[in-house]
């Protein structure tokens, strides 16, 4: 079955290579949609979509974060499945 996440990862996550591990991770677990900054929230934004154990296992990847960051916060909402994405993008 497929599902789809609004996750919204809080603490060190900014020019820590976040971006970059949340990619890597979402392809090796076919997972699409994006990951970006989001400076206003002081967060990173990610959309995610694809298989449920596969989106479950990536987005506990996404908590774990980067040897280098530090998660204080994780917000994870379940959003409508829409199949837009043809990949995972890293926004700038």
């Amino acid at each position: 079955m497929t599902k789809a996440y609004d996750i919204r990862i809080y603490g060190r996550v900014f020019n820590v290579g976040f971006r970059r591990y949340v990619h890597r991770h979402a392809v090796a677990n076919n997972v699409v949609g994006f990951v970006e900054n989001d400076y206003a929230d002081d967060c990173v934004h990610i959309e995610a979509e694809g298989e449920e154990k596969d989106l479950d296992r990536f987005t506990l990847l996404c908590g774990e974060g980067t040897p280098y960051s530090l998660i204080t916060n994780m917000k994870i909402k379940a959003i409508p499945a829409t199949g837009k994405h043809d990949g995972f993008q890293q926004i700038r």
